[in-house]
């Protein structure tokens, strides 16, 4: 399937936008950012490149002036000795069901400078659409077009039209080495982005589950290191639910499956699930065979999951099994890798040589998925495409096929691109019935200054091994079964 969904106008929009920000950004070496949203706060993080306090400022996004002092204002200390520059500041007493913006603000003696503005929204009642935006394995290439710059600011812009992103998920592999070598470059090429909207990743194996990781985002709270390895988002009627799959050890997987089945058995309507490794692929170079079809794929059915983002495969794969969705994304710009001759059992549509990210739109009656084509990609090649589509398609709350079904569509061969016709094709999926959820009133906070410290670079610890539950001791005999192999399971 190919249309398009953004004007020529594009790519100039996008360089100036970019252009101004840098500009106005100088002191900031990353950031600023959003993270771990919630009904009632979020968190901003920056990192300058000299200690300095800081103001950041905050207001709902209709009733602001860019030209003037928002009306709520955190005074925040300079970042604290070890903590390499970073900061993060809690924002709370939000309102729910509202859009803010926000920016930093430093002052070096005699010469101020303000960061671009940044945007995001506090968790929705149920009932109200939530769109979000998903890509992974964005690593880095060694030379030519800065493809991450391209893909970040194709989603700001996607942000920007669509009435902005309640979040941005990524299913891993950030950075190709997680120290400042690489993380300083990916902050600098996803600005846009990460500015757009609250910017929640998973753990991929090139991030070694590095401490740099978790001093570097803002996670909702979950379990493992820091309760940051793994976590849940409950966002009005959707739930995701973020696990990490290169936690092999016995005691950690059967933590992350009680986890999972708990977070998931709630009364949202829409339930999705992320993280690196691909339960199934066709891929040529990794392909399936790690073990969570036994692991997990279970659970998601029991609990009625409806997507489940992946990555590490380099290419864009939908698998359809048992009424779940299975989206490989692993487009974000690391180099694109090649498709295996013959597809996995289920493989609905496979592409190949593309940079890609996924827009999801979960309204009350049904999920929309477009996945997005940046460029056509190889690993020396790189001709943007914007706002081309690879593939498209519907799943409804009714659980009936809206357009055709899967076995109406021909597999597409191994040189297929993204000129090819693709049919959109629903699937059945398990809906449990909406309830409506319990929010506590938050009182307005009055307009003003109020003083934050920079919070504490997170430390990094030994996840608890914790009492498995009955399932979990059924479950253990699999995973030892594939225990051995895990421990030699290849690095990339």
């Amino acid at each position: 399937m190919k249309r398009s969904l953004v004007p020529v106008a594009f790519g100039l929009l996008v360089l100036a936008t970019v252009a101004g920000a840098a500009t106005a950004a100088m002191p900031f070496v990353h950031g600023p950012y959003s993270g771990a949203p919630s009904a009632t706060s979020v968190v901003i993080s920056w990192v300058l490149s000299f200690p300095s306090p800081a103001e950041l400022e905050v207001a709902p996004e209709d009733a602001t002036t860019t030209t003037e002092p928002f009306p709520r204002i955190l005074d925040v200390a300079a970042a604290s000795e070890g903590s390499h520059g970073q900061v993060h500041v809690l924002v709370d007493g939000l309102e729910p069901a509202t859009a803010y913006v926000y920016r930093v603000v430093i002052q070096s003696g005699p010469e101020i400078a303000s960061s671009p503005i940044g945007r995001f929204k506090t968790e929705p009642a149920p009932g109200q659409t939530v769109t979000f935006a998903v890509l992974s394995d964005t690593q880095w290439q060694w030379e030519g077009t800065n493809r991450l710059a391209v893909i970040g600011d194709a989603i700001a812009f996607d942000a920007a039209r669509s009435g902005g992103f309640d979040f941005v998920l990524h299913a891993g592999d950030l950075v190709e080495t997680p120290n400042a070598f690489y993380w300083d470059p990916w902050f600098t090429s996803f600005e846009s982005m990460l500015l757009a909207a609250p910017f929640v990743p998973v753990l991929g194996n090139h991030e070694k589950n590095s401490v740099s990781y978790y001093n570097a985002f803002a996670h909702p709270s979950g379990g493992g290191q820091g309760d940051e390895r793994w976590w849940a988002l409950h966002w009005g009627d959707v739930v995701v639910v973020g696990l990490d799959t290169n936690a092999d050890r016995a005691d950690r997987i059967l933590e992350q499956q009680a986890y999972a089945r708990a977070e998931l058995s709630g009364p949202e309507r829409w339930k999705f699930v992320i993280f690196h490794h691909p339960v199934y692929s066709s891929d040529a170079y990794h392909g399936s065979g790690y073990g969570y079809e036994t692991i997990y794929h279970p659970i998601f059915v029991e609990t009625g999951v409806d997507i489940v983002f992946n990555g590490h495969a380099h290419n864009y794969e939908r698998i359809e099994k048992d009424g779940i969705v299975y989206l490989v994304l692993g487009g974000g710009g690391a180099v694109p890798r090649e498709l295996a001759p013959t597809r996995v059992d289920g493989s609905v549509v496979a592409i190949e040589n593309h940079s890609f990210y996924a827009h999801v739109s979960a309204a009350p009656d049904k999920i929309s998925v477009d996945i997005v084509s940046v460029a056509e990609a190889t690993e020396t090649t790189f001709v943007p495409t914007p706002g081309e589509l690879l593939d498209s398609f519907t799943l409804t709350a009714s659980g009936e096929p809206s357009v055709s079904s899967a076995a109406e569509l021909p597999l597409p061969d191994k040189t297929q691109t993204a000129s090819a016709s693709l049919a959109p094709v629903a699937t059945v999926s398990s809906v449990e019935t909406q309830t409506s959820s319990q929010m506590s009133a938050v009182p307005e906070v009055a307009s003003g200054r109020e003083t934050q410290p920079a919070a504490a670079a997170p430390t990094q610890t030994q996840d608890e091994c914790v009492m498995p539950s009955i399932a979990g001791l059924i479950a253990l005999l699999a995973l030892l079964a594939i225990a051995a192999w895990a421990l030699l399971r290849a690095g990339n």
